[in-house]
């Protein structure tokens, strides 16, 4: 109606006096970073002077989702401004070059990324740590990705060799002694008086300015930073660990799992410490306070740490006259959990998993300093965004993602009228595959223990589930049904498992008081679980997945005697375990992948897994 007019007519406002300028784009990432900072999120213990000066010149998006809690598919798709259905990376080994189809079916290899629509519009585009997910793309997706005046800068979590530690340890009393699938190598923690350029992200930081002081004489740019913490380990100078004391850090009110919280949603990791002690949380079990505490006090540090950098990259870019022509933003890649719910890590569907900080400057869109906006906004929007406010041409591919650009105008709003399926930008949307419930299909906060599943809802016995999250002002609903990893296609008719948190409060800031109770069960909300069930049917299995792909692609692929898998557009071989398709690979839809073990010899055979593998 009026609304949605009124709407249209701003985004052509905005678009129209962006048009005729073009901007520079400064672009931080930081890894595994929940929104832990004092003034755009209201974490008063935190010391973060840089991301806070940021706020308060900025635009900070209170209500930012990921599209899937782990670092690549997260990565994948919002570099390349595609959900995790079109780019089909759920883990992070995948390749969305290789898996990828989007709904206009144009496939992966063929997507322009984000720092590559830049390139292609212009701008000198330089980048440098952990931007895409580190080998998927091979080489940080160089050079189709970036400008070749310098070269990328390589990623690490920690910097190696080092003199302070050997065979590889981040830390140098905390050796690695096979903590099993609880705990991997980079999974601890400590602080090290060294020098700081001891420690990546300082050098990151040192690339960084380079390369702003290089592209300060070819603008307009684009220059991307992916910086190490606070991903784990949390390897911190000591002078960071010192700004925080162990004895004021909080533990979390809620140690134990969301009451009638079903096991299949929870995810077990943990760290080891000093002497190689491994510390590994029980869904019926947390870990120890004091180790607890040390774990949240090294996180602290680590964001402290990163915020320092961030500092060092904003004050070159002042130094050079550039802050009012630079869009700056910084975002985490997904939320953590810090011991809340009993989860340590990423890997889940709940609000700490997916919640990730979003804070963006444009200093020519005076409406928006020091603003906040209320919106559900999701990370496949910041490609969109970043275009629109930087003044390039819109991207040509479909993307999922929706500009924000019409809030920078209006921080007030609550709505962008849109056909990407998010009821107008009112509902986020999320998904996390898991394949157990750790021998507990129902947590029960009363006795602390675990009890068999309510009537008509699934119990998990290994098959993989995927969980399907739609979040609103009101609710986050997810329903976890099998999940076919070879056609990446859920049964909706399946007995489903279902969550349902109340979030109506509209309280953000205190992260112990998120999905503390599972009210999915209770006979009062009967309605309200079938409306969002429908919703996220809707959105998962009509609206987001991939089209059927390109036209004449089955006829191509079979008269060359190939074969298309079902519900795909993977042309493969048409006898497994030999190279049969006749360049199946090259075909409309064709995919290497389906016969890698004959091509590359670093893939899995089609004669034991069904098209199209994802190795």
């Amino acid at each position: 109606g009026l609304r949605a007019m009124a709407l249209g007519v701003l985004a052509a406002i905005v678009a129209a006096s962006l048009g005729a300028s073009k901007y520079n784009v400064v672009y931080f990432i930081a890894d595994d970073l929940r929104p832990e900072f004092l003034a755009p999120y209201g974490q008063d213990f935190m010391l973060t002077p840089a991301v806070d000066m940021l706020a308060k010149t900025g635009l900070t998006f209170e209500n930012a989702y990921c599209q899937q809690a782990v670092c690549g598919p997260s990565r994948a798709s919002f570099m390349t401004g595609r959900r995790p259905a079109r780019t089909r990376v759920f883990d992070n080994y995948a390749d969305f070059r290789d898996t990828g189809i989007d709904g206009s079916g144009k496939l992966g290899k063929d997507w322009i990324t984000c720092p590559e629509h830049f390139k292609q519009s212009g701008w000198t585009t330089l980048g440098g740590g952990k931007t895409f997910h580190p080998g998927h793309p091979p080489n940080f997706d160089e050079p189709t990705s970036w400008s070749q005046d310098l070269p990328y800068f390589p990623f690490s979590y920690f910097i190696q060799p080092n003199s302070s530690w050997s065979s590889g340890q981040p830390c140098p009393k905390n050796p690695y002694t096979n903590a099993g699938a609880c705990a991997s190598r980079i999974d601890t923690f400590c602080a090290v008086d060294e020098e700081d350029d001891h420690f990546y992200d300082f050098t990151l930081m040192k690339n960084t300015v380079a390369q702003l002081q290089y592209a300060a004489k070819h603008q307009p740019f684009f220059v991307q930073s992916g910086f190490a913490r606070p991903h784990a380990p949390w390897r911190v100078p000591q002078k960071f660990w010192d700004k925080y004391n162990t004895s004021n850090v909080a533990l979390p009110t809620h140690k134990y799992p969301p009451d009638g919280m079903p096991g299949i949603a929870w995810h077990q990791q943990g760290f080891y410490t000093e002497g190689g002690a491994v510390h590994c949380p029980n869904i019926t079990a947390p870990i120890d306070d004091a180790t607890m505490l040390g774990m949240r006090h090294a996180y602290q540090a680590a964001v402290s740490w990163m915020d320092e950098q961030i500092g060092s990259v904003l004050a070159e870019l002042d130094s050079l006259g550039l802050t009012a022509t630079t869009l700056v933003l910084l975002h985490g890649d997904h939320g953590w959990h810090l011991g809340e719910g009993n989860s340590w890590h990423k890997f889940t569907n709940f609000e700490l998993g997916t919640r990730i900080p979003l804070v963006m400057r444009a200093p020519w869109m005076t409406n928006s300093v020091g603003k906040r906006s209320t919106m559900m906004v999701e990370l496949v929007d910041v490609f969109p965004t970043v275009a629109a406010l930087a003044g390039t041409p819109e991207p040509i591919d479909d993307l999922d993602g929706v500009s924000l650009a019409p809030v920078f105008e209006d921080p007030t709003l609550t709505t962008i009228s849109t056909d990407k399926g998010t009821h107008d930008k009112t509902v986020a949307f999320s998904q996390f595959p898991h394949d157990t419930n750790f021998g507990c299909p129902w947590f029960v906060a009363a006795t602390q223990s675990c009890s068999p599943s309510p009537p008509g809802q699934a119990t998990p016995d290994n098959p993989t589930f995927m969980g399907f999250a739609a979040r609103d002002k009101s609710w986050r609903f997810v329903v976890w049904l099998p999940f076919d990893t070879k056609s990446y296609s859920a049964n909706w008719t399946a007995t489903p498992i279902y969550e349902l948190y109340d979030h109506s409060s509209g309280q953000m800031n205190d992260y112990n008081a998120f999905d503390g109770i599972n009210v999915a069960n209770e006979a009062s909300n009967a309605d309200t679980i079938k409306y969002y069930f429908n919703l996220t049917y809707y959105f998962f299995d009509v609206y987001a997945p991939p089209h059927s792909g390109p036209s004449g692609h089955t006829s191509t692929c079979t008269s060359q005697g190939g074969i298309v898998k079902s519900g795909t557009t993977a042309c493969c071989p048409g006898s497994c375990g030999t190279c049969g398709g006749k360049n199946c690979a090259s075909l409309p839809g064709g995919n290497h992948n389906c016969c890698t073990k004959e091509i590359e010899g670093n893939g899995k055979s089609c004669s034991t897994s069904a098209p199209p593998c994802n190795y």
